[in-house]
């Protein structure tokens, strides 16, 4: 029997790696009922693909992230929506360690973390010593050895962590509280959406690397003045609409915005002299 789990995967030209996140989406120790992908625009082979893998196809056409997830997250039909991004992967126990956490607490946004891979070789990851020590001073409560619950998060609770949109899992009716992702968000829309998101709902994390993030010189995040406008905007906000956000969250992220601009304004620099996108 399929868990009562929609995959919505948005996909610009993604023939590359669209083949294998859907089959890393097959490959789960525990079936999903149906996966979505959303071909925003595709010029290449990506809905053949995504067709032939026994994906369900919707048509859009190329007008961001945002809304092409809300494309397929308005053609699911089951309860939980599982977000996936089309050149990620996720390992085969992702559904099942996830699935437990929402046994134990099905009032919760499901997270995990996630590695960096390039070329194949792993290049970031997660560690368990990094994370025992990330909680400290938190309400929280253990599910098991390798998921705990915060009932609220808030204030310096950000930025130990957020999720992202290949490793959350989360119940329909969350859009009908919070609303669908921002449309007019080109970058961070994800950063936005889950802000809202964990103002209103607890927060579960399976405390185990379970998904492959991709880079790649195609990936939409490596621009990063883009990137960094967008954060700025979204920071601005959030700020003019603390009741939509997490309490404090808004200040803590401009404060980090204040203390990293140095860095971030001399990454572009060396981005602009050298004609290599920053990574």
């Amino acid at each position: 029997m399929s868990l009562p789990v929609s995959v919505v995967i948005p996909a610009l030209n993604a023939e590359r790696f669209i083949g294998q996140a859907i089959e890393s989406v097959h490959a789960q120790t525990l079936k999903v009922s149906e996966i979505i992908v959303v071909d925003n625009g595709c010029t290449d082979l990506t809905a053949q693909i995504a067709s032939k893998l026994g994906a369900k196809v919707v048509l859009e056409e190329q007008r961001g992230l945002s809304r092409a997830r809300n494309a397929g997250i308005g053609e699911s039909k089951h309860d939980w929506i599982a977000l996936l991004d089309s050149d990620d992967l996720w390992d085969a126990d992702k559904m099942e360690r996830q699935w437990a956490a929402v046994q134990a607490y099905p009032d919760a946004l499901v997270a995990c973390y996630f590695r960096v891979i390039e070329d194949g070789r792993v290049i970031l990851e997660n560690t368990d010593e990094v994370s025992e020590k990330r909680w400290e001073g938190f309400d929280r409560r253990c599910i098991n050895k390798h998921c705990t619950y915060f009932p609220k998060v808030e204030h310096d609770f950000f930025p130990r962590f957020l999720p992202s949109c290949s490793d959350a899992l989360l119940r329909r009716d969350v859009f009908a509280t919070v609303g669908l992702f921002d449309e007019t968000v080109l970058y961070n829309e994800d950063f936005e959406f889950f802000m809202r998101v964990l103002a209103r709902y607890p927060l579960a994390i399976v405390e185990k690397t379970l998904i492959s993030c991709r880079r790649h010189d195609q990936k939409h995040s490596l621009n990063l003045r883009g990137m960094r406008e967008s954060l700025l905007s979204i920071v601005n906000h959030m700020l003019q609409h603390p009741e939509k956000y997490p309490a404090g969250g808004p200040e803590v992220y401009r404060d980090l915005i204040k203390k990293n601009f140095l860095t971030v304004e001399r990454a572009l620099q060396r981005q602009k002299e050298t004609g290599v996108p920053v990574k």
